[in-house]
Formats: C-alpha cells, sequence, structure tokens
C-alpha cells in the first residue's frame, strides 16, 4: 500500500502510524494530510514517541518508513485545528466533533 493509502486509512480509522523521518523512529496520531508549499504532501500528527509529544508536521519525501498499527486513538488531540492554515488543500482529516 502507498503511503498516502496507509496515511488516509489511519485517519480514517485513527489508528497509530509508525514512521522513520530524519533518522529517528516515531509513533503518531495522524489528524490532517494534504498539500503545503509548492505542492508537497504532508502529515500533521500528534507525535506520541520518538523526540518528545506534540504536535509534529511531516513531510512525505523524508518519510523513510511508514505502517500502520492495530493501535487504536479516540477523539483529537490538544489544540487541533482542522481547517490548519499550513495546508494550501486537505486531502484527509479528522473532524472535530461539534460542541455542545
Amino acid at each position: 500500500m502507498a503511503y498516502p493509502d496507509v496515511i488516509a486509512d489511519a485517519i480514517q480509522h485513527q489508528r497509530v502510524l509508525e514512521l522513520r523521518y530524519k533518522d529517528v523512529e516515531r509513533k503518531v496520531r495522524p489528524h490532517i494530510f494534504g498539500i503545503v508549499g509548492d505542492a508537497q504532501l504532508a502529515l500533521s500528527a500528534w507525535q506520541v514517541s520518538g523526540t518528545g509529544q506534540g504536535w509534529r508536521l511531516f513531510h512525505l519525501d523524508d518519510i523513510r518508513k511508514l505502517s500502520g498499527t492495530k493501535q487504536r486513538f479516540h477523539g483529537t488531540a490538544p489544540g487541533y485545528n482542522p481547517d490548519d492554515p499550513a495546508f494550501s488543500r486537505i486531502l484527509n482529516r479528522i473532524d472535530k466533533p461539534p460542541r455542545d
């Protein structure tokens, strides 16, 4: 399965991804997949292991290994913006639940 398909599936089913980025193994909760800058594919994800926790933007060209896991997560990470302005076009994302 191609990286974009693996990412789309992980977003849809809220499953953790394992990836190698800049020579570091990481686990992330994918939230947004789309286009940034000059038509570059990127993933916005909440990193849970690797170089600390928090939001990261991963350019697909720099990912050396990517695989889905069976580990699920629920909801969105703190500070999630489904309309993240870093993306010129969003291809897949977790929809933020409506407020009560």
